[in-house]
């Protein structure tokens, strides 16, 4: 999970199955934006966690090993909150890693420069 956002929508989702919830609603559950929401829906549509039907509500709806590793989240959220939160907090952001690895990579290429001489 990418944030505490994306697990509570996960979650919400998850906990309504089979049957599904519009954005709408979910902004309205969770007193979020509607901003929010919908990038948090198209990131777990596009990672395959739950899918969008015809009509627009949004359904859990994933293969067997996610739906293993969603229980797992599940019972971590209900078990060990603080533990489960802290772990999403201290995951590596794509973009921030993305950042820190272009200074990384010049770092490399300087100590490389300086060993050669």
């Amino acid at each position: 999970m990418r944030s505490i956002w994306a697990l509570e929508v996960l979650l919400l989702l998850r906990r309504r199955a089979p049957a599904g919830l519009t954005a709408d609603e979910i902004v309205a559950a969770l007193r979020a934006s509607p901003g929010l929401i919908t990038r948090i829906i198209d990131q777990l549509v596009a990672e395959r966690l739950v899918i969008k039907d015809a009509a627009g509500a949004i359904r859990f709806e994933c293969d067997p090993g996610l739906a293993k590793l969603c229980d797992a989240l599940e019972l971590a959220a209900q078990d060990r909150p603080i533990a489960l939160r802290d772990a999403i907090h201290s995951s590596p952001n794509d973009k921030l890693r993305n950042f820190s690895d272009a200074f990384r990579l010049k770092g490399k290429e300087k100590d490389r420069e300086g060993d050669d001489r």
